[in-house]
């Protein structure tokens, strides 16, 4: 069950019924209330203010598009926490191989958890940020750029040896010295196991 970290604000009931009516006076009025915090939560996840914005206002868009199914029995601020928490991880997967901070943080912000510690964890992925960046940079060029273009890229191996002209045999030798390596200079990290889901 979804426990969102925030404190529940007071919805009138009857604030479902008239926008699932079609009352956009009522919508409005939902959005003002609960935006701010909406906002802040999704900011939370992304780090990001255009995109928390933009997230936020799609489930609100969404909301009203899909208002005749609301079910006016259940809590609708948790219906947009959950929302909008979905839909920052969801945006998150979207720029996982481009995006290692993302990456981390999906790892981290795993929708199987339940999120009651907001903050720490937002702390601990800049922190395996941060380590996980300092490992990188110990490898050798050819070495990294190897793990970049499998691990970040998505490419696969016979992709990357025709890319930086170089054999398979060679992508697959310069990845095991990478994680080998990486591995090594994670290994007192307080969430290794987070970073090795990434390397593995």
């Amino acid at each position: 069950m979804f426990s969102p970290p925030y404190k529940s604000v007071t919805i009138d009931p009857e604030l479902s019924s008239r926008i699932r009516k079609g009352d956009t006076k009522s919508l409005e009025l939902l959005f003002r209330r609960l935006y701010p915090r909406l906002f802040a939560y999704a900011n939370k996840f992304m780090h990001d203010h255009d995109d928390s914005k933009e997230i936020v206002q799609d489930v609100f868009v969404s909301l009203w598009n899909h208002r005749g199914s609301l079910d006016e029995s259940k809590s609708l601020d948790a219906y947009l926490f959950t929302s909008v928490k979905n839909k920052c991880l969801n945006l998150l997967k979207s720029k996982a191989l481009q995006n290692r901070r993302a990456a981390l943080m999906l790892r981290v912000y795993n929708e199987e958890f339940t999120i009651v510690d907001n903050s720490h964890q937002i702390l601990l992925a800049n922190e395996l940020q941060t380590a996980f960046d300092k490992a990188l940079n110990t490898l050798p060029d050819e070495c990294r750029r190897v793990f970049e273009l499998s691990r970040m890229e998505g490419l696969r191996y016979h992709e990357i040896a025709s890319r930086l002209n170089i054999s398979i045999k060679t992508v697959e030798t310069q990845m095991y010295r990478a994680l080998s390596k990486l591995r090594l200079e994670l290994r007192h990290h307080l969430a290794m196991l987070a970073v090795f889901l990434l390397l593995n």
